[in-house]
């Protein structure tokens, strides 16, 4: 059994606010395509998920209220995590994560999307890492005194001082670097700083489906030379420009990233509950099975699927917190 790890999912969103119980099995209205509602617990496990990144999420206005907003956010991830105890376990390693599978349950990691919520304080990074945070996006929707969007195409601005500062920080703590929506320009210069692997946690390929938002292939060979992951994205929007796309859609993006930089560096990323819509096939987390048989029939082994699952990411994680030990 390989272990089956998301590398983003935003179930935390409408826990928080809906109120929406995490720990009891969720169906939406029949015919009903949410864009959210697509996991819970009880789902994630029948999917065969058993290590998750839950993503803690803050617009960034006002932007002198993010840091606190983010505490605020972490510390309801906990209470989550402590409610639904019998089903999952904080891991902040890659051994805890194998630790909490074998107990049979899910593991559960936290996800900072985007430094704007550090405002302008490596202190603030310090305060998550503190709280259990071990992945850290460098930019989110807007651009952050540290890094910028790719949602802003024409922006030429690379790393900040700040920005450098934080990629060599992330390496010594052992913190995931996630290059999600940041700007191809950010990306390139925190793959020619970092000492560690970096990940692009969910993204769709702009080779298949141009968007800004996409990762380019400069930006996945750059991630694939550090020896990190990108994990690919269910999101309609960022896989087709069709109106209804399918899964096959979601293993064409598998395919072009293999094809590009090789199957060691495919991963999953599926954006689950963060206001998305799945391409038919996947109701919701459930279906990540006929995923794995689409894989299947387009002739992928069985060594490939653990990969791409799981092992390649596992293997991304352990190489992160081995190059934290080294600067320790």
């Amino acid at each position: 059994m390989y272990p089956v790890i998301d590398l983003h999912t935003d179930s935390l969103i409408a826990a928080r606010l809906f109120g929406y119980d995490l720990g009891k099995r969720h169906l939406p209205p029949l015919g009903f395509m949410p864009w959210m509602l697509h996991t819970d617990f009880p789902r994630l496990k029948e999917g065969g998920i058993n290590g998750v990144w839950l993503g803690i999420v803050t617009i960034p206005y006002p932007p002198d209220t993010c840091f606190r907003r983010a505490i605020e956010r972490i510390e309801f991830a906990h209470e989550v995590i402590r409610r639904c105890a019998s089903q999952v376990e904080l891991a902040l390693t890659p051994e805890e994560m194998l630790a909490a599978m074998d107990k049979g349950k899910i593991a559960v990691m936290l996800s900072v999307e985007g430094l704007h919520m550090a405002e302008e304080d490596l202190a603030n990074l310090e305060a998550f890492y503190l709280r259990g945070v071990r992945c850290v996006g460098m930019a989110h929707f807007t651009s952050n005194a540290f890094a910028s969007t790719n949602f802003h195409a024409k922006a030429e601005t690379g790393l900040s001082a700040l920005g450098k500062a934080a990629v060599r920080w992330m390496n010594r703590m052992g913190i995931v670097i996630d290059l999600a929506h940041t700007h191809t320009r950010c990306v390139r210069e925190v793959c020619e700083i970092t000492e560690a692997p970096v990940i692009i946690s969910h993204t769709g390929l702009s080779g298949i489906r141009p968007a800004q938002r996409n990762a380019s292939d400069d930006d996945i060979r750059l991630v694939a030379d550090t020896g990190g992951v990108v994990g690919v994205i269910y999101a309609t929007t960022w896989i087709s420009e069709k109106v209804f796309p399918t899964l096959q859609e979601v293993v064409d993006h598998i395919d072009y990233l293999r094809d590009k930089v090789g199957i060691d560096h495919v991963a999953l990323g599926s954006d689950w509950d963060g206001l998305i819509m799945l391409p038919r096939g996947m109701r919701d987390a459930r279906d990540l099975p006929r995923l794995f048989h689409l894989l299947e029939e387009r002739g992928y082994s069985q060594k490939e699927i653990s990969k791409i699952a799981g092992g390649n990411f596992l293997r991304t994680w352990r190489r992160v917190t081995e190059v934290a030990n080294i600067g320790s």
